[in-house]
């Protein structure tokens, strides 16, 4: 079998690192240099791996002579039929990212509106007062069916583009991609100490108004305006972060064909773990609008979307450790 020395040639023509082919591959750079020597083989599932990432036949990888096919005048790898416009796949995940970190903003941001409108509808009293509930339980479902379209129409897009370029090669160089990690890294950690604040904000004010050093004609009503600000900057905060996350799939090239194979082909507890995920959120929103109309706890039944949202967390994350 001629593995090690075609995996070498596939390798260096595509100019990747061993280190950087065993992070898209999900093993170790010593089993890279292990199958480069001939110490040892990949695993099928590795070798289709491989095969997929640089668009060869299983047969031609174990039997064929890769580096004696190439035409002696060819200095470098000629583009394939599958491969994939840069300028297109940055525009795709500039356009994926908007949308998404959209709709989670939106989702938010209606929640935050309709806040607003309770706490209105708290300082007023009769036919007034039910119109004005009425228009923000309207408000806040118009909201989520304009997130739910953003979060369809984007993912189907995004869904038909990896199906397209399930592997895509470096684009940017090694200087492009360490400042964006530096300025990734700042801005993550300056939103995550936003939501701390946020948080800060929302319990220190509230205290205010139970304590009475706030004085309020109506404390429910100044509740409402509280909670309001409060999710109306948390919408921006995440609405930042989802952004930048899915931005920095288009520096780590690496962790977008991970993620690209593993969406392609979904394991059992991938698929189990997203339906579970989706139940949860689905009940999370049945809830809200139950204890809404039933009992009129608009506030503080918005606790059970970040509440499903921790749980949907929990259990991606050990459904994934599982998995490695």
């Amino acid at each position: 079998m001629n593995i090690s020395k075609n995996l070498q040639y596939l390798r260096k023509k595509n100019k990747i690192t061993q280190e950087e082919l065993a992070d898209r591959l999900g093993v170790s750079r010593q089993s890279v240099s292990k199958w480069e020597t001939g110490e040892a083989y990949p695993e099928t599932d590795k070798l289709i791996c491989i095969c997929d990432e640089f668009g060869v036949s299983l047969d031609a990888l174990m039997r064929g002579d890769l580096a004696e096919n190439q035409p002696e005048n060819q200095t470098e790898a000629q583009p394939s039929e599958n491969s994939f416009n840069k300028a297109e796949f940055a525009a795709h995940i500039d356009k994926f990212s908007k949308g998404i970190a959209a709709g989670v903003f939106l989702i938010l941001l209606g929640v935050a509106i309709f806040m607003v409108i309770a706490g209105f509808a708290e300082m007023l009293s009769g036919k007034t007062a039910e119109l004005l509930e009425i228009l923000g339980a309207v408000l806040i479902i118009a909201f989520i069916a304009v997130a739910v379209f953003l979060f369809v129409f984007f993912g189907m897009e995004h869904e038909r583009y990896t199906k397209e370029n399930p592997s895509v090669t470096d684009i940017f160089d090694r200087a492009q991609v360490n400042a964006y990690g530096k300025r990734f890294a700042k801005i993550m950690a300056c939103l995550a100490s936003g939501i701390l604040f946020d948080v800060v904000f929302l319990v220190v004010l509230t205290s205010l108004v139970d304590a009475q050093v706030i004085v309020a004609a109506n404390e429910d009503a100044a509740y409402g305006f509280i909670v309001a600000i409060f999710l109306a900057a948390l919408a921006v905060i995440v609405g930042l972060m989802v952004y930048f996350g899915i931005q920095n799939n288009k520096y780590n090239i690496s962790e977008y064909n991970k993620q690209t194979r593993n969406e392609l082909n979904p394991t059992p507890r991938k698929k189990l773990a997203d339906a579970i995920c989706c139940a949860v959120m689905l009940t999370a929103t049945a809830v809200y609008l139950v204890i809404g109309f039933v009992w009129n706890l608009w506030h503080p039944g918005w606790v059970v979307f970040p509440v499903g949202g921790i749980i949907c967390g929990i259990i991606s994350a050990l459904f994934r450790a599982n998995d490695d």
